[in-house]
């Protein structure tokens, strides 16, 4: 795991231009639940904090970025009921390189690797590829294909787009709505491999467009099937706050 982010670190730091402009945003997140793609991961009561950090290489449309994320509340331990842990459920590394295709439509090509320090040797890091294609105009829409090639062969594409409503000035305060479709390819009770709808996906936050520093309320509602999520439908919501330069 260390030599491939080595690699990967090494890699895209010979491929930007020594006289890149760096940039550097750090978020700091907290919400009710971890939900992801529709699954309701680890405790869905228990509050979950996931901070990142990203470096991009200005005009060279390179990035590389670290997140991560852990229950901040103590839980049991099921294999041990009286046990409680606090361990570091998920750790991920990724590169991204993004550009202009045309005057409003954009690409962009990355890998991400996903580590569980937690879990067993066997089951603890994967990897995925995506490459996407959006366009620039007011809804921003998005069509992102995502293939795992770590812990299982699968995978997932979703079209997205959101709006920002301007609550008063230009550089006040803005309400921005999310929302995202998503179909996958997954292992039925027999194992094989089915094609089918995944979940969807809204959310809704408060940012601020000019602030040195973003906090931002959010909440979220998810709906997939039930091979995803038993419950079918979840609720979260939280605060994001983020600062870069």
């Amino acid at each position: 795991m260390k030599k491939l982010c080595g690699i990967l670190l090494v890699g895209i730091f010979l491929i930007a231009p020594a006289n890149a402009q760096m940039s550097v945003g750090i978020t700091l997140d907290s919400y009710t639940g971890y939900i992801w793609r529709g699954y309701v991961l680890g405790a869905d009561d228990k509050i979950v904090a996931q901070p990142g950090i990203e470096v991009g290489f200005g005009e060279t449309g390179l990035s590389i970025g670290a997140w991560g994320s852990w229950f901040v509340q103590d839980r049991i331990d099921d294999t041990s009921p009286d046990t409680q842990t606090q361990n570091v459920d998920e750790l991920d590394f990724y590169a991204d390189y993004s550009r202009s295709l045309s005057e409003n439509m954009g690409v962009s090509i990355g890998y991400i690797q996903y580590v569980f320090p937690s879990a067993d040797e066997d089951s603890n890091l994967s990897q995925e590829a995506y490459i996407g294609l959006s366009l620039d105009n007011a809804i921003s829409p998005a069509l992102t294909f995502y293939y795992d090639f770590g812990l299982v062969e699968a995978w997932y594409v979703s079209l997205s787009g959101g709006y920002d409503i301007p609550l008063g000035s230009e550089e006040g305060q803005v309400l921005s709505i999310g929302a995202s479709v998503a179909m996958s390819n997954y292992a039925d009770e027999t194992g094989e491999n089915k094609t089918g709808f995944n979940d969807v996906t809204v959310t809704a936050s408060l940012s601020c467009n000019a602030c040195a520093i973003s906090i931002a309320p959010t909440i979220g509602f998810s709906y997939a099937d039930t091979k995803i999520n038993p419950d079918n439908s979840t609720f979260w919501g939280g605060i994001s706050i983020g600062f870069g330069q």
